[in-house]
């Protein structure tokens, strides 16, 4: 049998930690950046907290400089034809009423695909001042922030 040299050293058990987390609360921070991601159809936001103060979970970690993320899930083909959980409404009109609250709260137009196109093309949103409600959530055992609520602040709204 042929010798295996691993360099280095580690033991998991002794150094595992987990994530350290932002509480849950509201906090500061700023659009650092906005992308499309064509595979879940969402625009997502990238928001850099800030002028926040306070640690993380872990009792060290600084909240200010944690990024996190913030999604809106546009429209799909099909999306006319299937009723949400609750089977109020069918999820393009789900989809619709949520983007244009987020529109309200934010105040940018996203009011077609072009339009968001444009905006992302041209980083019209990066520099925003923002307000997000930070929540955590646990996904096939992982647990992690999420932003459940974001509005813009100052003079970006």
């Amino acid at each position: 049998m042929e010798e295996v040299y691993i360099p280095g050293s580690f033991d998991i058990e002794e150094e595992f930690k987990p994530e350290p987390l932002v509480p849950q609360g509201t906090y500061h921070g700023h659009v650092t950046a906005v992308s499309y991601d064509p595979d879940q159809n969402a625009v997502v936001w990238q928001v850099t907290l800030a002028d926040n103060g306070g640690v993380k979970s872990d009792g060290e970690t600084p909240i200010d400089g944690s990024i996190l993320y913030y999604r809106n899930f546009l429209p799909r083909e099909g999306d006319e034809n299937e009723l949400t959980r609750d089977g109020r409404m069918t999820k393009r009109q789900a989809k619709i009423n949520m983007l244009r609250r987020f529109c309200d709260a934010m105040g940018v137009d996203m009011s077609t695909p072009a339009r968001i196109a444009e905006a992302i093309r041209n980083t019209e949103w990066v520099g925003l001042q923002v307000d997000v409600q930070v929540g955590i959530r646990e996904y096939e055992g992982q647990v992690t922030n999420e932003i459940r609520r974001m509005t813009a602040v100052g003079e970006g709204k």
